[in-house]
């Protein structure tokens, strides 16, 4: 999902070390409300239950543990079955994780818990042994893929036991549990590419993190994970995890979206709370920005970034040189120039993709205030903003990449589509694989996803899109229902004078008298009072930016039918420029070669 960290790891190594010692100090002295601290142990407090053992009695720092150990080494003596003994010696591996845990809960001695990490580590390699020695039959198929199945999902639980003991642990051990938890990505990663045919890896991680246990926010910590895990896997193989890390953005993204305000505030307070490379973080943030987002998520998102950037500014308080944000910022220039030449060889449109011209928009601010904040000798400040640009423009090559199945090719201006499957439909009512293939036909794109022919009607409480750029629009609420808009791109389908629940006015549907700009819904003793109207408007209301031909002044409009003639609609006013100015770079490069 994110190909470009590599350049990252450059003055990078020791921050990402550094930087979760001191975020545990920062979280430690700050309060969460008690539904984003209720998210943070719904995914991340594993009890011994969940991995299918008893909570630990004899720990390895007691003298009878050894009697623990013998009773192991019977038990797989006497398993002969290798599948079988593979499954007894991954129960063990589980027990050996919480021991650890609890060591650390105890707060043992520094060696003790090195101890206990070292036998961890020996049980996870004794698990790969035995599953090396599996030989998969057809009859043994169907069991195999039982235990890869189990084997995943304690895979995940281990990640997550692991990410947490990272913000728990004394300085003197955490360099260890950070070795543990490679170690353990590595071992998954041998064994998963041992047993399983490795077209279906990526299917298989996207079935049963789904069922991994978590809270409402359980996919922002899958997609690190996985992250982490594409690193030990085949070139090949990560090109289909990063088509899966985009499904998992996705059910992100729409599990935001359809939490009550209440719950959706805590997303921030999660972020700051939840283990994990606070820089990966920043990362999936920048990736939801590059989505369409509602009006009350965009809030929370911008929020979530910024209290993202203040910890990784406040970390570099006088530690930073100016050496070292000039290195940062010509890092982030590379990337931002790749995006820009990425675009301008595809002849992209801000049409086809918007939401890469959006975040290249983004960094291109983020990159002008870098610089400003060093020539003021902010150093903290620069820095800070130079990693947001690369996070935003890492992300916008993501789009390009990933979602619109573009590939890199040694010919400027040529389209090379990759195998990537991310559905557009087309004018001519075709599904094409990707944006790509499309536009090698030359066929303008409708929307994404697959093109429908039979709508089924929405039930009650139930959302419809009306954003095109998001997919179908046709489709409408069942016989006695009707829509009330709940933001730019959704509406829900309610019976005719159904109430909400609000606490303030942003938690009201909007008004469907969608082209009167003075009328708005308002949250009266805990009841939204939605105003009605006597023709109810066709027009979607999305804000539409657009250019005065003439005049080249550019403003924003309610809705599409809004704009007069004699403008242009586009994505955004700071967006149009940029499309001239990779449009300019163009025909450049086009006059040059001839």
């Amino acid at each position: 999902m994110y190909k470009l960290a590599k350049y990252l790891i450059i003055g990078l190594v020791i921050f990402s070390l550094g930087l979760t010692t001191s975020f545990v100090i920062a979280q430690d002295e700050e309060i969460i409300s008690e539904e984003a601290q209720q998210q943070v142990e719904l995914d991340e407090d594993v009890q011994p239950a969940d991995l299918g053992v008893s909570l630990p009695t004899i720990l390895p720092d007691s003298p009878f543990y050894f009697l623990k150990n013998l009773g192991r080494g019977i038990r797989t003596f006497f398993t002969f079955n290798p599948l079988a003994k593979t499954e007894l010696r991954e129960g063990f591996a589980n027990e050996k994780l919480m021991e650890l845990k609890e060591m650390i809960e105890r707060k043992k001695s520094t060696q003790a818990i090195k101890k206990a990490a070292e036998n961890y580590e020996g049980e996870i390699e004794t698990v790969r042994i035995f599953a090396e020695r599996i030989r998969v039959t057809a009859q043994e198929n169907e069991q195999v893929g039982t235990f890869l199945d189990k084997h995943t999902q304690h895979w995940a639980l281990h990640q997550r036991v692991l990410l947490r003991l990272e913000e728990q642990v004394p300085a003197g051990v955490l360099i260890k549990i950070q070795a543990s938890r490679d170690l353990h990505l590595e071992k998954f990663s041998a064994v998963m590419q041992k047993l399983e045919d490795k077209d279906k890896i990526p299917e298989r991680l996207e079935k049963n993190l789904d069922l991994v246990k978590g809270g409402n926010f359980k996919y922002f910590i899958n997609i690190g994970i996985v992250e982490d895990l594409k690193e030990k896997l085949p070139e090949d193989i990560r090109i289909k995890i990063e088509e899966k890390q985009e499904a998992m953005l996705g059910k992100l993204h729409e599990k935001l979206e359809s939490l009550p305000a209440e719950k959706l505030e805590s997303f921030t307070q999660y972020i700051k709370k939840i283990g994990g490379d606070k820089i990966q973080h920043l990362d999936i943030i920048g990736a939801l920005e590059g989505r369409e987002l509602s009006d009350k998520l965009r809030l929370v998102i911008d929020e979530a970034r910024d209290g993202n950037l203040e910890r990784i500014e406040n970390y570099y308080q006088n530690r930073i040189t100016k050496q070292g944000v000039e290195a940062q910022i010509e890092r982030a220039q590379t990337l931002l120039e790749r995006i820009t030449n990425l675009i301008t060889e595809k002849n992209t449109t801000i049409q086809e993709i918007p939401d890469a011209f959006r975040l290249v928009e983004k960094a291109e601010k983020k990159l002008t205030l870098a610089k400003q904040e060093l020539e003021q000798g902010n150093y903290a400040r620069a820095y800070t903003e130079a990693t947001a640009v690369m996070s935003l423009a890492k992300n916008a090559i993501r789009i390009m990449e990933i979602r619109a199945g573009y590939q890199d090719s040694a010919t400027p201006g040529s389209l090379v589509c990759s195998d990537i499957i991310t559905p557009a439909c087309g004018k001519d009512g075709k599904t094409y694989r990707n944006i790509c293939e499309a536009k090698i036909n030359e066929v303008e794109i409708v929307y994404r996803g697959e093109c429908k022919t039979n709508i089924v009607c929405a039930q009650e409480d139930e959302k419809v899109n009306r954003n095109p750029l998001l997919g179908v629009v046709e489709r409408r609420c069942c016989e006695g229902l009707e829509e009330a808009r709940i933001d730019r791109s959704y509406s829900i389908c309610k019976k005719p004078g159904a109430s909400f629940e609000c606490k303030e006015d942003i938690n009201c549907p909007l008004s469907r008298c969608l082209t009167i700009t003075d009328t708005a819904s308002k949250c009266v003793e805990g009841k939204c009072v939605v105003p009605r109207c006597n023709e109810p408007t066709i027009c979607i209301q999305v804000i539409t930016p657009a250019k005065n031909l003439s005049t080249g002044e550019c403003k924003t409009f309610p809705t599409p039918c809004d704009v007069p003639s004699g403008w242009i609609k586009n994505t955004s006013c700071g967006i149009l420029q940029l499309q001239q100015k990779v449009q300019s770079q163009l025909q450049t490069g086009l006059e040059a070669n001839q």
